[in-house]
């Protein structure tokens, strides 16, 4: 089974044109795609999609309503993924969700009652 990521960015210049990529990465055979629900303290709950395949590892996730790709970086344990200022930590059933910029912290456990999939 082969994963191809497509990721669209659309982008507002200074010019009035806008700019639009389209990035397809192929990841070859995917090991698993596991599907996680966390609730948050004080915030919507997360839904995050983990997707590992051989040396790619990538967390799918909305970040305040915008969909954001996490990429796995190097962690001393659990594991850590990374997108833009936000950093998202995840150690048994427990994520830590960081921006760097406003220096905010979200803590949430792992949902026993949202189905996962």
């Amino acid at each position: 089974m082969r994963f191809t990521l497509t990721a669209c960015i659309g982008s507002a210049l200074a010019l009035p044109v806008a700019a639009e990529t389209n990035v397809n990465l192929s990841l070859g055979a995917v090991d698993s795609i596991e599907t996680m629900t966390y609730t948050c303290d004080g915030a919507d709950p997360l839904r995050v999609q983990y997707v590992n395949a051989g040396e790619n590892a990538i967390a799918l996730t909305n970040i305040n309503g915008t969909p954001r790709i996490f990429v796995n970086v190097v962690s001393g344990s659990g594991a850590s993924y990374v997108s833009g200022a936000d950093t998202l930590s995840t150690k048994g059933s427990t994520a830590l969700l960081e921006n760097q910029m406003d220096e905010t912290k979200v803590q949430c456990e792992q949902s026993s009652d949202m189905p996962q999939e």
